[in-house]
């Protein structure tokens, strides 16, 4: 049952979250160990140039020829960065560019010897071509041989900016409170306009009903609060890339592309500062590469 969305305009933030358990205490250091011990590389298609600038230390591609991506994935960084500028495209032309990216990056996991797996990164409200990429890169998988994904997570977060799920429901953080990100003027873009700000409502919408917003797994705090055992149980329900609507408790952000030490901080999760800047490997201009010194963490 979908939650009910309170009435009044904004919505005390506290007051959602005090229905919920208390955040599990797990550092940023333990997921990054976690995520290096899996043996895989994400390769992330980047809808927008904006999405790098939360993260640091990682190789970021301009140009995804198959050479582009035997060097980035030689890195031995935990994940690639494609900046496909496809939310700026039409239809047709963003999936045949997440097309190429996905061929590519099959091409030269198999020349480098590692094991990849696909993100595509787009708008925190909920802006961009979905679920078009999504099942573009499920279907060029499948083309590949690959298995067909058995889930899709959808995860509009960005709490740094007040863009943040609770109970499947995405809001925006203002001075006030919370308001649902239905009723903000992202909904109404002049090209990925929405009405829905449940998520399971939000997929039914953008997938014509093709995806009914009772199939859409509902990842919410009270199962992440839960443990990952409760996280696994629920998304080995998924099948045939069902959705899934994910409410992340707890995130560790670094600002790069800055000159000085910087700072960002939500509600229970590590506060990150580091130096970041841009460099290029001397062989090719268009091939970037993130680098700063390892993050500082704390609990705040």
């Amino acid at each position: 049952m979908h939650p009910t969305i309170p009435a009044e305009r904004p919505v005390d933030e506290a007051a959602l979250l005090a229905a919920y358990p208390h955040p599990l205490d797990t550092s940023a250091a333990e997921v990054a160990a976690r995520v290096a011990g899996s043996g895989r590389v994400l390769v992330v298609l980047d809808d927008d140039p904006t999405g790098t600038q939360s993260v640091a230390d990682l190789p970021v591609l301009t140009r995804w020829q198959r050479d582009d991506l035997v060097w980035a994935l030689g890195r031995g960084a935990a994940a690639v960065y494609v900046l496909t500028n496809t939310r700026s495209l039409g239809p047709d032309d963003a999936a045949q560019r997440n097309r190429e990216v996905v061929r590519a990056a099959l091409a030269a996991a198999d020349e480098v010897g590692v094991r990849v797996g696909f993100v595509s990164r787009s708008d925190s409200t909920l802006r961009g071509h979905f679920p078009l990429e999504t099942d573009v890169i499920a279907e060029t998988l499948a083309e590949a041989g690959a298995p067909r994904p058995d889930g899709v997570l959808v995860v509009p977060a960005f709490p740094d900016a007040g863009r943040i799920t609770i109970g499947g429901v995405h809001w925006m953080r203002g001075d006030g409170g919370l308001t649902p990100v239905a009723e903000t003027e992202f909904a109404r873009d002049a090209t990925f306009g929405f009405g829905s700000s449940d998520l399971r409502d939000y997929v039914a919408e953008k997938t014509g009903g093709t995806v009914p917003a009772e199939r859409v797994l509902a990842l919410t705090l009270d199962v992440i609060r839960s443990g990952p055992e409760a996280v696994a149980a629920l998304l080995r329900r998924a099948a045939d890339a069902t959705p899934s609507s994910s409410t992340p408790s707890r995130r560790a952000t670094c600002a790069p592309w800055r000159s000085a030490s910087s700072s960002s901080r939500w509600r229970g999760a590590p506060s990150c500062t580091g130096w970041a800047r841009r460099s290029c490997a001397p062989a090719s201009a268009r091939r970037c590469a993130r680098r700063s010194p390892r993050p500082r963490c704390s609990p705040t």
